[in-house]
């Protein structure tokens, strides 16, 4: 089975950060939130729902995320933004995606 590793970016996400985090389920083998020194509850909550909360000062958005992408342990990530969440569909395919041991290929 594939692991996947959920990383989100956050600065005062905590209107977000649960929502975020619970609409992954079960699919995440580690979740792992880079913060910005928030000053809001984004941290605990995010700790709450059983996330590694790691801070890390802010550089850019594409320097964040590729920071949260180096913490992975997992050999497949996950990015999210704080305020986004997986539909349904894409929830159930991940999940599917990530029970298929091999893929098959046209010769």
């Amino acid at each position: 089975m594939k692991s996947i590793s959920l990383v989100i970016i956050t600065f005062n996400e905590e209107a977000n950060i649960e929502q975020c985090i619970k609409s992954t389920g079960d699919i995440a083998d580690e979740i792992i939130v880079v913060d910005s020194f928030s000053t809001d509850k984004t941290c605990e909550i995010a700790t709450a729902c059983g996330a590694r909360v790691l801070q890390h000062k802010f550089e850019g958005h594409v320097q964040q995320k590729n920071w949260a992408k180096e913490q992975a342990r997992c050999d497949w990530v996950l990015s999210l933004d704080a305020d986004e969440t997986l539909d349904s569909v894409l929830f159930s395919e991940i999940k599917k995606w990530k029970h298929i041991e091999q893929y098959h290929t046209r010769a």
